[in-house]
């Protein structure tokens, strides 16, 4: 038997298939969702998914923070972003990367550009993410 994974942006369903397992990360740490799995609500950090079919083979998609629902039969992931790897731009993340960790550097540490500070170091970790969930 298998589980269903829906994955819900606030573009849509980007998203929507059985599979065997999903690995989440969650805030406390990283979790595994299996069929018939405890009903229960989580919220979720920015990291890796890890979705892992019947035949054992594994697909990697990069998400934001969020929540996820987990029924038993279904797991649902809300998250702003999901970029599966084979969908990641890997020259295009080093390039953001690169672009705001120099921005980051030049700006002072002050509470002035303290919204500025948390923004750049929002777009970095996310192109990080990026980088390692292409690179599985």
């Amino acid at each position: 038997m298998a589980l269903e994974l829906v994955v819900v942006t606030p573009q849509g369903e980007a998203l929507s298939e059985e599979v065997e397992q999903i690995v989440l990360p969650g805030e406390a740490g990283d979790f595994g969702v299996l069929e018939s799995h405890e009903r229960f609500l989580t919220p979720l950090k920015l990291g890796p998914m890890e979705i892992i079919r019947s035949a054992g083979e594994s697909e990697w998609a990069a998400i934001t923070s969020g929540f996820a629902e987990v029924d038993g039969s279904r797991v649902v992931v809300l998250v702003d972003s999901c970029v599966r790897a084979k969908e990641i731009d890997r020259d295009a993340a080093e390039a953001r990367r690169v672009e705001a960790d120099g921005e980051l550097s030049a700006l002072p540490d002050d509470e002035d550009s303290a919204a500025d500070r948390a923004r750049l170091a929002s777009v970095v970790a996310r192109a990080e993410l990026e980088l390692d969930v292409a690179g599985r």
